[in-house]
């Protein structure tokens, strides 16, 4: 027996259904979270100018993020700011972190592949 699977993205504002070209899953990172959103392309254009402003003002501070690490890189968390990010976010999924000192591997990997 054949058996047949479709996947129909849905506009996560209206629950619309969003048919190819007519929208798609938008990424954005907010105080240091990263987010997805499905959005039809109206959405998409409401939620580009909402941010307008505010990207105008901003600051890039990197290209896309990678997913893995430098090659000869060990398994550091990295800057303090990444560092206090993990923490963060460690809290957040209710794990045991210290407040200082190196972070269990196993929790960076967690963050890393969320």
């Amino acid at each position: 027996m054949a058996k047949k699977t479709m996947v129909q993205l849905v506009d996560d504002i209206s629950g619309d259904a969003i048919g190819d070209g007519e929208g798609r899953t938008v990424r954005f990172a907010f105080d240091g979270a990263d987010y997805e959103i499905d959005l039809t392309n109206s959405h998409i254009e409401e939620f580009s100018n909402a941010l307008e402003d505010y990207v105008r003002a901003s600051r890039r501070v990197s290209g896309r993020r990678k997913t893995n690490a430098p090659a000869g890189r060990s398994g550091g968390s990295g800057s303090s700011g990444e560092t206090a990010a993990i923490r963060e976010w460690a809290e957040s999924q209710g794990l045991k972190v210290a407040t200082r000192g190196r972070i269990p591997a196993d929790i960076v990997d967690r963050y890393n592949n969320r």
